[in-house]
């Protein structure tokens, strides 16, 4: 393997998502009491890397830029409404227990976030979500478009941040806006985190597990190849600060999702070096 080739591969393999401006209008979310709705804003989605060489892109073909943006210029409003992602499960819209089943529910009172007795019911799949205004979803490649430098292991989330005005804890959107990544049969819920945590639960306890336990997204991306992945972004219900008498102060959030995935050389062997890590 030459010099070139083995720099690229101690290139720092993290590339980012952008999922920007999600405003929130004049109506409501978290466990409602009536049939209202959140306004969000999609048009200012991006994405973006910050490593030369592990690259992300709507298309394989348009796999060589370091960054893409989904902006649409003049798009309408969507509509969402809260949501949970949990694991599928008997009887429900989604039987298999290793996939991702949308439910959504109503408030006791206007005042706070608890559920109403009874009142969970099934969206069904994250196709069904995003149809019936639950998620606001987009799909990207993240790949290479060099056979030549080797590949990479392991894509994994290793941090998400929520931005904008609507991120303080004051208003509660940072605890409420949620992630649903797909990547293949892998999936995975995530909230704001440094590390890229999967979520396991959320805050009224109802629990969610994925499939892709030890974080890990894709096992392996070949050499000038790529894998989908797809962000769904939704809001928990349950966040303890959303609830109607609220949602004059639910507004002006993004998120910001982090990849990491680890180079190997054409030999076979793991990179874990940096860039400084090479010397001619």
């Amino acid at each position: 393997m030459d010099t070139k080739a083995l720099k690229k591969q101690m290139g720092a393999a993290i590339a980012m998502v952008l999922v920007a401006a999600v405003a929130l209008g004049s109506a409501t979310f978290a466990w409602f009491v009536s049939n209202n709705t959140v306004k969000a804003e999609t048009a200012t989605i991006s994405a973006q890397s910050n490593a030369p060489f592990l690259k992300i892109a709507k298309t394989d073909e348009e796999l060589n830029n370091t960054s893409i943006s989904f902006a649409v210029a003049g798009a309408a409003a969507k509509d969402l409404y809260p949501s949970q992602v949990v694991n599928g499960k008997e009887g429900s819209l989604v039987t298999e227990t290793t996939k991702p089943l949308f439910q959504s529910a109503y408030a006791q009172k206007k005042g706070e976030a608890t559920i109403l007795e009874h009142s969970r019911y099934d969206v069904g799949d994250p196709k069904a979500a995003v149809d019936g205004e639950f998620a606001i979803a987009e799909t990207f490649k993240i790949g290479t478009s060099d056979a030549k430098a080797g590949s990479f292991k392991s894509l994994k989330v290793s941090k998400v941040e929520v931005t904008g005005s609507g991120a303080t804890d004051e208003n509660g959107l940072k605890d409420a806006v949620s992630v649903l990544l797909v990547c293949g049969d892998k999936w995975g819920v995530y909230k704001v985190s440094e590390n890229g945590a999967l979520v396991s639960a959320y805050f009224d306890n109802t629990a969610v597990t994925g499939n892709n336990t030890d974080g890990v997204l894709a096992d392996a991306i070949d050499a000038g190849g790529s894998v989908n992945v797809t962000a769904y972004v939704f809001y928990d219900g349950s966040a303890e600060k959303v609830y109607t008498d609220n949602f004059t102060s639910l507004k002006n959030v993004g998120v910001n999702i982090s990849f990491t995935a680890t180079p190997v050389n054409t030999q076979g062997k793991d990179v874990a070096g940096a860039n400084n890590a090479v010397t001619r």
